[in-house]
């Protein structure tokens, strides 16, 4: 009698599944081929590690494999070897049978019905196989004449040998996956922090050109990083975008100095804020900045601006994430010609709120607007859009908003405090907690 012809479905009532059959097709098939894999030994901690990192292909939780890490320190060796059954169908080389107790203990003192769980998703998983023994029980049969382990009920872990083709596959794939996700996301950080230096010069300076049309493309095409994929075309539409903004920056300074040098002003060198330094270093000293955020109050802390202005981190090019509110505002000011906030906007938010009030209402106008990464479009009546944040209208203007801030700001009544929190409680209602299960509170 061979292996496969020991019964491997499930004691009681649960049923036999695709998955288990195909991972006993698997395991004989390996038997039968006598590949090296299969006829080699795998090292049990490495083929985890792999496990590991490819779990969502796999379809199984980490606590799963935290049963199946339980599991394998059972089997006494760190080398796990796919062998052929002997006469009577025995083979207990891969066979663990530990009661659940001791499972449950290894398992980091996992409850039995979760434990029980978990062992499910792994036979579904086609990870181990169940060999119920008649009534259930787990243990290992040895032979009346030597002694030697003969037959044994429990889990076997051949699908691991038989598969571990497959998983190092696999894992070579998502690593490649990574690699590209990489690269992509480090091109379009490069686009995007050439774009947007190029568009706020040619708004700043006022230079002729469709610089409206263009920020708003540029904006358009600045879904979050996390979402990229390379099938979306987001870098194809920036590469375009980029060399389009070049051509026309390129024509509008050769326009400006073909009109100063028909004007025969080539030695003024034009500055339209020659004594303004607030948009190149740091301006909380600058305006009474310093006093009028001390006067604003309210200021929330940096992880609760970043977790309510999560799309600000975008337009954070200089390092992996924001670190603190130094970053925040260098994000903020770069963030604040593509929402069309002109330069004497964001001075006199400076000046009325300080520079951090000023960037964290630059960011949460950016969060609030049509250009959200939770804003929803909808086609409106007479074919207008209406376009929503979490339910609550976008803002549409945000330079007159800013002013509109600017002006609380100097009656003392700015805090965007309450705003942060109204804007946080919105999206736990309408879209679940955030992701990571953070909590804001």
């Amino acid at each position: 009698m061979s292996l496969d012809a020991i019964a491997t479905s499930a004691f009681g009532r649960r049923p036999v599944t695709h998955a288990q059959i195909r991972a006993q097709i698997g395991v004989k098939a390996a038997r039968e081929r006598g590949c090296d894999r299969a006829a080699g030994a795998v090292n049990k901690w490495t083929l985890f590690r792999t496990l590991t990192e490819i779990r969502a292909v796999l379809g199984v939780s980490d606590r799963a494999l935290g049963v199946l890490n339980a599991l394998l320190t059972f089997h006494p060796e760190t080398a796990l070897q796919l062998a052929a059954a002997d006469g009577q169908g025995a083979c207990s080389d891969l066979v663990v049978h530990p009661s659940n107790r001791a499972l449950a203990l290894r398992a980091n003192g996992m409850s039995e019905p979760t434990l029980r769980r978990h062992l499910a998703a792994l036979v579904e998983a086609g990870l181990i196989i169940r060999r119920d023994s008649p009534n259930g029980k787990r243990y290992l049969r040895r032979s009346l004449e030597s002694g030697e382990p003969a037959q044994a009920f429990g889990f076997d872990l051949s699908p691991l040998v038989a598969r571990a083709d497959e998983f190092d596959a696999a894992l070579e794939a998502l690593q490649r996956q990574r690699r590209a996700q990489r690269r992509l996301k480090e091109r379009v950080t490069l686009l995007r922090r050439d774009l947007s230096k190029r568009l706020a010069f040619a708004l700043d300076e006022n230079l002729p050109g469709p610089w409206d049309e263009l920020r708003r493309a540029f904006l358009d095409l600045c879904r979050p990083l996390r979402r990229l994929a390379a099938v979306d075309g987001v870098e194809a539409g920036l590469a375009d975008l980029q060399r389009e903004v070049a051509t026309r920056l390129e024509q509008a300074i050769l326009t400006q100095n073909s009109d100063a040098d028909a004007a025969q002003s080539d030695r003024h060198k034009t500055n339209s804020k020659p004594d303004d330094t607030s948009e190149l270093e740091p301006a909380s000293k600058t305006a009474g900045g310093e006093a009028a955020s001390s006067q604003t109050g309210g200021e929330p802390p940096l992880a609760v601006a970043l977790d309510a202005c999560r799309d600000i981190a975008d337009y954070h090019f200089a390092t992996p994430q924001i670190r603190d509110w130094a970053d925040f505002i260098a994000a903020a000011r770069l963030v604040r010609p593509m929402l069309g906030i002109s330069p004497d906007a964001w001075r006199k938010a400076v000046a009325a709120l300080g520079e951090r009030q000023a960037g964290l209402a630059v960011a949460f106008i950016l969060q609030r607007s049509e250009h959200s990464s939770e804003a929803e479009r909808r086609a409106g009546p007479g074919g207008a859009d209406s376009v929503t944040v979490n339910g609550s209208p976008a803002i549409r203007s945000p330079g007159g908003y800013l002013r509109a801030l600017t002006e609380k700001g100097r009656g003392g009544d700015a805090s965007l405090w309450p705003a942060l929190l109204a804007h946080l409680a919105q999206r736990l209602k309408r879209r679940g907690p955030p992701p990571g299960g953070r909590s804001t509170s």
